[in-house]
């Protein structure tokens, strides 16, 4: 591929900086969530699901093996090889450390990790933007059975397809890259421009991914691991006496996650529970039982990956730690 212009330097995301986001989405999440419960006895009802919930969380921790495993295909395109799954499982999760960060921009940490196992920022990048295309696409298609909630969703689902589209021709077509990055000179503030040269970087590092065979078994994985999400919010849903079509509440909450995430709300903390409770109240459920769906599945989703990302994060820098000499 011709070289489109100097990028800048790839470089992994601040870890305080993503880190402070993090406990301050934390810290509102949980006031809030203290609001609520004075009248609404949310966590006194989730205490009654302590089964399910363990359930639904065991759905999500299998989803991860699947999204690592599409991961490591992803670098094994690129010519890379990993030194060893645990290590390289370790790395993946520790980028849910701050998947709460804007943009899930904080899962870049991941360059820090699996630079220690040899594989370039560049390629970490790309794959993470590979990750995150797909992601859309498959959250998209699951959510098209509660289309008929969202009169907007043809909008969105067309927004979505145009993104995916300018990442593929990004990747495949150097003079739409050169362009890209020469307007991006255009843009006010060296921060700014440096971000824009980042993505654009990332962007045009796709283009070995972009293969049928890869892009199949990508989103077939990726529909595994995020139906796996769904049918654990089924089984919360069913938990709590909620009687709907099952094509629907499988569908709910992707499309919940996709409000989210177009919100452009850092981990769509807040939309999306609030797009969980406005479709459940649209069917005739409950506002108690749709905030304590909602709230249980971001415990088990959300908050999980965190918890999840911290532990891999910890393990990972203790086995870096230099060890004093005897």
């Amino acid at each position: 591929m011709t070289d489109c212009s100097s990028p800048a330097p790839v470089k992994p995301v601040r870890r305080g900086r993503a880190g402070s986001w993090v406990v301050a989405i934390a810290a509102a999440y949980l006031a809030a969530l203290w609001y609520i419960d004075r009248e609404r006895n949310i966590l006194a009802q989730l205490s009654n699901l302590n089964g399910t919930l363990a359930l639904c969380a065991g759905l999500v921790l299998v989803s991860y093996a699947f999204r690592y495993q599409r991961w490591r295909s992803a670098l094994s395109a690129q010519g890379l090889r990993l030194q060893g799954w645990r290590l390289g499982a370790l790395a993946y999760l520790a980028g849910f450390a701050f998947t709460a960060s804007p943009g899930k921009a904080g899962e870049l940490l991941r360059i820090r990790y699996f630079g220690w196992q040899g594989v370039p920022a560049g390629a970490t990048l790309a794959t993470f933007i590979f990750e995150r295309a797909l992601d859309l696409l498959v959250i998209t298609v699951l959510a098209i059975g509660a289309a008929h909630m969202i009169p907007a969703f043809g909008v969105l689902a067309t927004i979505i397809l145009g993104v995916l589209l300018i990442l593929g021709l990004l990747a495949c077509w150097p003079p739409l890259a050169r362009g890209a990055h020469r307007l991006i000179e255009y843009l006010p503030g060296s921060p700014v421009r440096r971000l824009g040269h980042f993505l654009i970087a990332g962007t045009r590092a796709l283009d070995p991914l972009l293969c049928w065979r890869l892009l199949l078994r990508s989103a077939l994985q990726g529909g595994a691991a995020w139906l796996l999400t769904a049918l654990a919010f089924t089984l919360l849903c069913q938990a709590m006496g909620i009687s709907l079509p099952w094509l629907l509440m499988l569908s709910i909450y992707p499309l919940a996650m996709l409000i989210g995430a177009l919100s452009l709300v850092p981990g769509g903390v807040g939309t999306t529970e609030a797009a969980i409770v406005l479709m459940l109240g649209a069917s005739g459920v409950e506002v108690d039982a749709a905030l304590t769906v909602a709230i249980g599945i971001r415990l088990v989703s959300l908050w999980l990956a965190v918890i999840v990302g911290m532990l891999a994060m910890a393990r990972l820098e203790l086995a870096a730690r230099p060890h004093p000499a005897p």
